[in-house]
């Protein structure tokens, strides 16, 4: 297994010396849903195909990285409309979904079964909408493809928009103090750039990794104690309604990285 760096938040290799030189990482996530009579092992298989496009554009500069995860065992909440997501991350947002035309026209002639795709993909599945995002916070790589990850999007109102974002923040301290305490493995916190709507699901996505199933009823009860005092002044309680009074948690999903440039 080849080492993933910062699978989901990075996807794709960030790193503490990018961060350090202000140089943010973009993430454009695609939500698919299959068509009538096809299966996700269907898409999948497409997915490795794409692979090798996705390939040539990260050899080229124009993405870091890109990957495909599934929903584990349809484990999600009653709004989640999609049944996988891709993503693509760049440091530039102009070159974030660019697939230029010479490259496709030199991909067919190595292999002219790839002019098919477009049309073979179109029938198995389509894309409901895209939303590119950028990274606010994460706490560092697990390099764990197996892990579970948890994915949930967050909605605010206008007025609490940036003291979420603060909160989210101070927050991050008591994920580190979680994966040290072995609960989970990493976190991320990203912000939506565009479309913003008041009918989405939110303008948040948060995402956090275990190493398996039963991470997700270990106790982390001591990390979030200890640390809503020690870097945020506040009891558990407080803690708790200042969470609750800042946002809402209106989607949530459990995905598995199913293929991408990592392996």
């Amino acid at each position: 297994m080849k080492k993933l760096t910062l699978l989901f938040l990075a996807i794709f290799a960030i790193t503490a010396s990018t961060f350090a030189q202000n140089k943010p990482i973009y993430i454009n996530i695609a939500f698919h849903k299959l068509k009538p009579g096809h299966t996700i092992d269907e898409a999948m298989a497409l997915e490795k195909r794409w692979k090798v496009i996705q390939e040539k554009r990260k050899a080229a500069g124009l993405i870091t990285g890109w990957a495909a995860y599934k929903i584990l065992n349809e484990y999600k909440s009653e709004s989640v409309d999609y049944d996988y997501v891709s993503m693509n991350a760049s440091y530039d947002l102009n070159k974030i979904t660019e697939y230029p035309m010479d490259m496709f026209n030199a991909l067919v002639k190595e292999d002219p079964s790839m002019y098919t795709i477009l049309e073979e993909t179109d029938k198995v599945q389509s894309v409901m909408r895209n939303k590119i995002t950028k990274a606010i916070e994460y706490t560092g790589s697990s390099n764990d493809m197996n892990s579970v990850v948890l994915m949930e999007t967050m909605k605010t109102t206008t007025t609490n928009y940036f003291a979420y974002i603060d909160f989210e923040k101070q927050v991050k301290a008591i994920h580190m103090d979680r994966i040290k305490a072995g609960n989970i493995q990493e976190w991320a916190f990203w912000q939506h750039l565009a479309p913003m709507s008041d009918d989405g699901p939110g303008q948040f996505t948060t995402i956090t990794f275990f190493k398996d199933l039963s991470k997700l009823d270990e106790d982390s009860s001591p990390s979030y104690i200890n640390g809503a005092k020690k870097y945020m002044n506040l009891t558990v309680d407080q803690y708790l309604k200042k969470a609750d009074s800042l946002r809402k948690i209106n989607q949530s999903v459990l995905l598995k990285y199913a293929v991408g440039t990592f392996n």
